[in-house]
C-alpha cells in the first residue's frame, strides 16, 4: 500500500512539475507576444479609445458652451483639472467664441492644473496664437508640466499668484532619428520655452524623467512669468512684483 502511495505521489509531482514548466513557458511566450505587439499599453489603447468614444457620444464629453456664464462674459476662462482632449475642446471653443465676440479685448486664462496630455496643451497654445485678442495666462495654486507649456506660450501677460508652485517636466527622450516621436516632442519642448522664457536649455539635455519645481519668485527669475499678481498679502510681503523689480536673494 505504501509503495502504491509513493508511486502516486511521485506521478503527481511529475505531472504538476510538467504542467508548471509548460505553463511557465506559455506565460513567457504570451509576454513576448505582448512585447512584440507594442506592450500592454498598446494593446489596451483600442479599448481606451472605445471608452472615450462612448463617453463623448453619451453626452458626457466637453460641456456645451454656456454663453450666459458671468465669467465668460468677463472674458475669463478657468481650468482647474488635468489637461486632456475634453478640456482642450472646451478651452478652444471658449477662446474662439470670445475672439469672435470682441477681437480687440484681451482674454484671461486661469490655470490650476496637474498637467496632462501635451497634445491638448499645444492645441490650446496654437489656438491662443491664432486669434486676435491677447490671452493673459495666470497660474495659481499649482501649474505643472502641460500647464507650464500653456503658460510659456501665452500671447499676453504671463503671471502667477504668490503661493503658486510650477514645474517644468522634461521626459526621458531618447534620440531615435529626425522623424521619431521623441525627437519631435523634445524639439517642441525646447522651442516653446526658448521663445519667451529663460528656462535653461541644458535641462532638456539631461537624462532621466526630470521635474524642475519652481516657486513664483523662481519662475519670475527664469522669466516663465512676467509678474507675481497681488492678492491680500500679509504685511511685509511684496506685492505686484515684476521682472523689472525682482526681490533680492536673502
Amino acid at each position: 500500500m505504501r509503495t502504491v502511495t509513493k508511486i502516486c505521489l511521485v506521478t503527481l509531482t511529475l505531472v504538476v512539475g510538467f504542467v508548471g514548466v509548460n505553463a511557465g513557458r506559455l506565460l513567457m511566450r504570451v509576454i513576448e507576444a505582448i512585447d512584440v505587439a507594442g506592450g500592454p499599453e498598446y494593446l489596451a489603447e483600442p479599448l481606451v479609445d472605445q471608452l472615450f468614444d462612448r463617453f463623448n457620444e453619451s453626452g458626457y464629453g466637453a460641456p456645451p458652451l454656456n454663453t450666459s456664464d458671468p465669467l465668460l462674459a468677463d472674458r475669463m476662462i478657468i481650468v482647474t483639472e488635468g489637461m486632456n482632449e475634453r478640456v482642450a475642446a472646451r478651452v478652444i471653443r471658449e477662446l474662439r467664441y470670445l475672439a469672435a465676440a470682441n477681437p480687440d479685448a484681451p482674454i484671461t486664462l486661469y490655470l490650476s492644473t496637474p498637467g496632462g496630455w501635451l497634445d491638448a496643451a499645444f492645441a490650446i497654445v496654437d489656438t491662443m496664437r491664432s486669434i486676435s485678442p491677447r490671452v493673459n495666462v495666470v497660474a495659481t495654486g499649482g501649474c505643472y508640466s502641460a500647464g507650464t507649456v500653456i503658460l510659456a506660450g501665452a500671447t499676453g501677460r504671463r503671471s502667477a499668484t504668490p503661493n503658486t508652485l510650477l514645474s517644468v517636466h522634461v521626459n526621458d527622450y531618447l534620440p531615435e532619428g529626425n522623424f521619431s516621436a521623441d525627437d519631435r516632442e523634445l524639439a517642441r519642448f525646447r522651442a516653446i520655452y526658448a521663445e519667451q522664457t529663460a528656462i535653461p536649455q541644458a535641462w532638456f539635455d539631461e537624462p532621466g524623467d526630470n521635474h524642475y519645481y519652481l516657486d513664483a519668485l523662481q519662475a519670475l527669475e527664469l522669466e516663465l512669468i512676467e509678474a507675481i499678481d497681488s492678492v491680500n498679502l500679509p504685511a511685509g510681503v511684496p506685492a505686484d512684483t515684476d521682472k523689472n523689480s525682482r526681490v533680492p536673494a536673502a
